[in-house]
This record gives structure tokens, sequence and C-alpha cells, in this order.
């Protein structure tokens, strides 16, 4: 990792991750105690609250309905009595104003004696209901019931007393009634009975108004209030479309029917996941009913996803503060290590002259005042280097010639020696030895002019000529070169071109002194005669020249040091052969190496870089 990557770690580890932390916890913390507060104990308990409501709104309409049935009492005696009933129950307060829709009478033998609509009914189809309404209810299963004795409450739905298409379906709470059925005592000893039908758009006002709690007092605006039976089926909801239906989703259900109170977890059908707070009251027969409350959750948890995404941009808007301050901070540690790992390149490049600032604090001066000295020391530690170099390569090269010109010396100091004794001796063969002595004196000065050129050649820069030849032509030429080689009966040579016209860049004396010198090795290197064969490719933009021999190959010791100077592994020569065939080649971008060798043969490869094919 990068310097500025380590500060920014640092520095994310240090601020932000305890930031995260303790806004993890807080949040958890906070999410817990809604949960607790508004879940567990808000929800129910307004369940609850609401229940008693609609409970005692119920028990009051009973009651009144008490009262009525005290009265139809005394109108089943006589019909006088009958006229005072129909206008003492318009007295009773509030019942047929806004409780009930239909109160109707009927004597022991099942003929409606007497009957009435709420307020609330339109009376633009008051001739309708009361062509419908039905002159004897004696085979009406309420009415054989209630003969027997006691109260009780008829299924909630739709009235076919009041409903004029009661096959249609109708989402409307005014369309919807729970029906209140009570026996009337009458002195012959049967009963009477009295059939009240509760509106019940008066039980689903006081669901909106729990709904009004939650969504206006609360701000829950997605809340949903609602009312099931028993079986689970819908008789009162906010979302009018659900009356009549079974409450989805089906867990919802079960947990509710399962308990009488309490809290449930769903995932409603927008797939919103919601809490639902609930209670169950009434115990009468078709009156037993569960009041839920449903939350969604993203709305009861507003404050804390708030939170969160607060902390995020909080997080974030922290991420970039750190980013910028440690760019800012890493750059002013940073500027004087990049300072120092280019001055570094450079020494490594060899300019021992380049120099850092000291900035960047105490400790990255130090460092730069430390490696400026280094510097210096390496400078002079070079120039003492070199001038060693120098004196040590003079002494090899002045070792060298001296071991070199000493061996043409001996045999002319020889010759010369004998041919002084053989003159003061008076010798007749004095002449023969003056013969031999110039014969002597002329071989080892070539070899003293061949030393001469090979050092020049190796440590001078000699001028010479470049230019473009056609490579098989050039190799071609190479036979007549060595025709001195091919006199001796010691070398047979065998060329095989296959570069066809590719052509390079090079100097004809200087390339032609490589071929020569690896074909007299090879002509030496061998005991007898010896057979090299010369091959030319072309592969992509080079040309390769192999030259193999079937000699006695070389050494595994004599490979790692044949292109060094002055290394032989004859008895006589320079050992600087093959170091200026290399340095031939790589002044003209070109290349030798020992390819292979063996107790058959060696095979050199030598590269030329192609200038083109035609």
């Amino acid at each position: 990792m990068s310097l500025t990557s380590r500060f920014l770690l640092t520095l994310l580890v240090t601020c932000v991750l305890p930031l995260l932390a303790f806004g993890w916890f807080t949040l958890g913390g906070v999410r817990r105690l809604i949960e607790t507060q508004v879940v567990e104990t808000f929800l129910p308990r307004l369940a609850a609250d609401h229940t008693q409501k609609i409970e005692g709104r119920l028990q009051q309409i009973y009651q009144s309905c008490s009262v009525v049935r005290e009265i139809a009492r005394r109108a089943l005696d006589s019909t006088e009595d009958l006229d005072a009933f129909a206008e003492q129950v318009q007295l009773v307060p509030d019942l047929l104003a806004n409780s009930l829709d239909l109160l109707l009478l009927a004597d022991p033998d099942g003929k409606v004696l007497f009957w009435c609509e709420g307020h609330r009914l339109d009376p633009a189809i008051h001739g309708q209901r009361a062509a419908s309404m039905p002159a004897l209810v004696r085979g009406q299963d309420w009415f054989i019931r209630a003969q027997q004795g006691g109260t009780f409450y008829l299924p909630w739905g739709r009235s076919p007393l009041l409903t004029m298409s009661p096959e249609l379906s109708s989402q409307d709470p005014a369309q919807h009634y729970l029906g209140l059925v009570l026996d009337v005592p009458a002195r012959n000893g049967k009963n009477g009975v009295l059939l009240s039908l509760i509106r019940w758009s008066e039980v689903q006002q006081l669901l909106d108004e729990t709904r009004r709690v939650l969504v206006q007092e609360s701000h829950f605006p997605s809340a949903e209030a609602f009312l099931i039976d028993a079986g689970g089926m819908v008789q009162a909801h906010t979302d009018r479309s659900l009356y009549g239906e079974l409450l989805r989703p089906e867990a919802l259900r079960l947990a509710l029917l399962a308990r009488t109170s309490g809290n449930a977890e769903f995932v409603a059908s927008d797939g919103r996941g919601s809490l639902c707070g609930f209670c169950r009251f009434g115990q009468e027969s078709n009156r037993t009913w569960t009041l839920g409350l449903n939350i969604p959750e993203d709305e009861l948890f507003l404050a804390t996803n708030t939170f969160l995404r607060l902390l995020f941009i909080a997080i974030a808007v922290t991420l970039l503060v750190l980013a910028a301050w440690s760019l800012l901070a890493s750059r002013a540690i940073v500027r004087p290590v990049n300072d120092l790992v280019a001055a570094t390149d450079r020494v490594a490049a060899g300019d021992l002259e380049v120099r850092v600032p000291a900035s960047g604090g105490a400790e990255l001066g130090r460092l730069a005042a430390s490696f400026n000295h280094m510097a210096e020391d390496l400078a002079q530690g070079r120039a003492r280097l070199a001038i060693a170099e120098r004196e040590k390569a003079w002494a090899e090269m002045a070792r060298q010639i001296a071991h070199e010109i000493k061996n043409p010396l001996t045999p002319m100091r020889m010759a010369a020696q004998l041919l002084m004794r053989a003159r003061r001796e008076g010798d007749v063969r004095a002449d023969a030895i003056a013969d031999r002595l110039a014969r002597t004196v002329e071989e080892q000065t070539q070899v003293l002019d061949g030393i001469a050129s090979d050092f020049r050649q190796f440590a001078g820069a000699p001028n010479r000529t470049v230019e473009r030849v056609v490579l098989d032509e050039f190799l071609a030429d190479v036979r007549s070169a060595s025709a001195a080689l091919f006199e001796a009966g010691q070398l047979k040579l065998e060329f095989s071109p296959s570069a066809t016209v590719a052509c390079v860049a090079v100097d004809r004396r200087e390339l032609q002194r490589v071929f020569l010198n690896l074909l007299q090795n090879a002509s030496q290197a061998a005991s007898g005669k010896v057979q090299v064969r010369i091959a030319t490719t072309v592969v992509g933009a080079r040309a390769e020249i192999r030259v193999t021999d079937d000699g006695p190959g070389i050494s595994a010791a004599a490979q790692e040091r044949l292109f060094e100077p002055y290394f032989t592994t004859k008895t006589s020569g320079t050992g600087l052969g093959l170091a200026i065939c290399r340095r031939i080649l790589e002044q003209c971008g070109g290349a030798i190496r020992l390819e292979s060798t063996a107790a058959s043969g060696t095979v050199f490869c030598i590269e030329l870089p192609v200038l083109s094919l035609a």
C-alpha cells in the first residue's frame, strides 16, 4: 500500500469506524425503543381503547333497544298501546336518528305490527321499501329463535328488508347492518319479536376516527384500521374495497385469530414490511371481532431511517474531508520522498551530481542530508574507482603486451645469438644462420604486427565505412578471403544461404574479420581436418547466421569466459578475437552468442538487423 493509502486508512479507522459504530448502536437502540413503545405498547393499547368505544356504542344501542322492548310489551296488549308505541319510539334519544336504520315489531303470530325507518335512509325510495316490507315474518329463522326466548345478534351483512338488490355486492358501510333481535313477552305466554338493524356506518366512523388518530396525531399517513370477525373476514376497513373479504395476508389473519391481543409483523401486498397491533372484543355470537391497526415499517421507523441517511451523509462528508486531508498531508510527506526516489534513479543511472533539498520536516530533512552525503561519497568513490580501474587496465594491458611481445622476441634473440657465435668462431654455416635469422625476424615481426593490430582494434575506435550489403552475397565472398585456410587443407567450408536478398548495414572489412576469426578458431581447435557450415535465415526483422563446425567443442569452464578480453585456450594469441567480434557486431546493432557445443561440434549464432528484403 502507498503512504497515502495507509494514511487514509489510519484516519478511517480512527475517525469513521467509531462514528459508524456509534451511529449503528444508537440506531439499534432507538429502533428497539420504538418497537417497545409503539408496536408493543401504543398500538395494542390504542386498539383496546377504540374497541371499548365500539363496544360502548353497541352497548348504548342495546340499552336503547331494551327500552323500546319494554314499550313494545304494552303495545302487544292493545291497539291503542300500539299507537302510543309509535310515538314513544320517536322519543328514544338518538335511536332512529343515528343508531338504527330499521325497527320492526312482530306479534307472537309473526304478523308485523309496526316498522319504521331510520332518519338517514333516503326518503325518495321509501315507497319501494314499504312495498317490499313483508307482512308476516313467521318463517324467518330469527323470529323462530326469538320466540324461544333470549336476545341475540344476527350475522353482519346486508339485510333483504332494506336492500333493493341483495344479490349485488357493496362496499358502502351504510349498506351493511348488525341485526339485534329481542324477544318481547306477551300476556298470553307467547313472545313477540323486536328486530333492530344497527346502522353499520356507526362502527365504520369509529374505525375511521381510529385511523385519524394515527394519521393526524401520530403522523403515520399510510396507517390502516380494520375489523374482522371470528373467521377472519373483513367487516370494516379504511379501504372499503376489502369489505366482505378474508383478511390478507394469511399469516396476519392467522396471527390475529390465534391471540386476543398483541402485535404481529407481516409483509403487505405492496411488498412493504408492516406492523400490526390488535385487540379482540365481544363474546356474543356473531359479535366477536378483532380490531387491528397497521403501520408500515418505513413510516414507523421514519425518524431512524432519516437518522440513518444523515449518518451516511455525515460519513460520506467525513470520507471526503479525510480523503482531501490525506491527499494534502500525504503530498507534503510524499513529495520529498518522490524527490528522493527520482534522485536515487538518477544516481542509479550514473548521475552522482544530483542533490535533493532538505525539506519535509526534521526527519525527511535528515534523510535528504544523508542522501546528499551518500551521493558525494559515491562521486568521490567513483572517481577513485575510475582511476584505479584505468590504472589496473593499463597495467593488465602492459602485462599482456609484454607477454605477447616476449614470445616472438625469444626466437629472434636466440637466432641472433647463434649467428654471433658462428661468426666469432668462424663457422662456415654463418651465412646459412644469417638467412635463418632473417626469416625468423620476418616471421616474428609479422606476429608482432598482428599483436599490435589486435590491441589497436580492441582499444581504439577505427574509422569504419558502413554500407548496405546483401548478406548472402557478402558471405559468398568470405570463401575467397579464407583461401589460405583452404589451401592448407585443414578446412572444408559449406555455405547454405537462405536469406535471399536480405540487406544489412555493416563495415565489410570488420564483418569479414568476424567470420575469419570464427573460421580460424575452428581450424586451430581441431587436431585434424575440420568442416564448417555457414547457414543464413531471416526471422522477423533480424537475419540469423549460424556457424557450425564439427570440432572437439568448448569446455564448460571456457564457455563462461568465452567473450572476455585476454581469455584464450590457445598457447599463443592475445585472447581478444571473440571480444573484438562481439564489439563489432554490437556496434552495428547485432549480437553473437554460443548457441550449443558438444564433443561433436560447436554452433555460434550471429544476429544482424535487416534493412529490407529488396
